[in-house]
């Protein structure tokens, strides 16, 4: 990548903060996924118990599925801590899904957007490429979604020191965990920014390009599901081999993305 194309990038990521910063509507969803995939888990692990006054470890059934779970990192916690741990790992996948919303709905606003604001046009009439246009669109959207990952796992695991069992917090911090929200998470967001990015050129709605996404989140939730009723359990080799294949996917998109990016159709078609 030259200096000027790098400066044009650079530009245009500049443009697209200022637009997000604008509207902050658009936060709403992929907010309301990051207060969805925190409180969740902390609600069933922590407040339910002291709400109900009834312990975890009360419960026999869930301390043997702890027990069995075998939870990274859980070794030498109480009953009831372990329980807990158990909670917060079958529900963390939730925290995968907090990029990928975020992902989809700042690509799909920021390309159908311009439409909306008619700027597509004086942009498509500068010297950008495709590449350029999109690399500035989809990265500034992928560092929005991993700024609102990073803000959603921080504040998981303070509450989780603040709240749970003695313990508990560490269990967060295993190489499992790692895997999934440093490796699938971000991978899976980078799918839904490009795959984003695809339909957005199409659709003449935000609303419509945003659809697409359920074919990124409904794996992440069958995933999910399986985990939750014990069906699967996947491992931090598992999640990786997810990552890889994840990478291997949105770098065939990105190619298809400035395929399928026709100037000429998008502006006959916009206008």
């Amino acid at each position: 990548m030259s200096r000027a194309s790098f400066a044009r990038i650079r530009a245009l990521a500049g443009k697209e903060m200022a637009d997000l910063r604008a509207s902050t509507g658009v936060l709403l969803g992929p907010l309301a996924m990051l207060l969805t995939a925190v409180v969740m888990p902390l609600a069933l692990a922590v407040g339910v118990p002291a709400w109900s006054g009834a312990p975890l470890d009360d419960t026999a059934d869930l301390v043997r599925l702890a027990r069995q779970f075998q939870v990274p990192g859980a070794d030498g916690l109480t009953d009831a801590a372990l329980v807990q741990a158990l909670l917060l790992h079958q529900f963390l996948p939730l925290m995968a899904l907090v990029p990928v919303v975020g992902a989809m709905t700042f690509v799909t606003t920021a390309i159908v957007g311009e439409r909306q604001a008619r700027t597509l046009e004086p942009l498509l009439a500068t010297p950008l490429t495709a590449g350029e246009l999109l690399a500035a669109k989809t990265g500034t959207a992928w560092v929005l979604s991993l700024a609102l990952l990073a803000a959603g796992v921080v504040l998981l695991a303070v509450l989780t020191t603040l709240t749970a069992a003695p313990g508990v917090a560490a269990t967060l911090a295993t190489s499992r965990v790692l895997a999934l929200v440093g490796g699938v998470a971000p991978a899976a967001s980078l799918v839904a920014l490009t795959l984003g990015a695809i339909v957005s050129t199409r659709a003449k709605d935000a609303r419509a390009a945003q659809q697409a996404g359920v074919l990124v989140v409904l794996p992440l939730v069958g995933g999910f599901v399986a985990q939750l009723n014990g069906a699967a359990a996947f491992s931090t080799a598992d999640l990786l081999l997810a990552t890889a294949a994840l990478l291997v996917l949105a770098a065939v998109l990105a190619r298809v993305a400035v395929h399928v990016f026709d100037r000429e159709r998008i502006l006959t078609a916009w206008t």
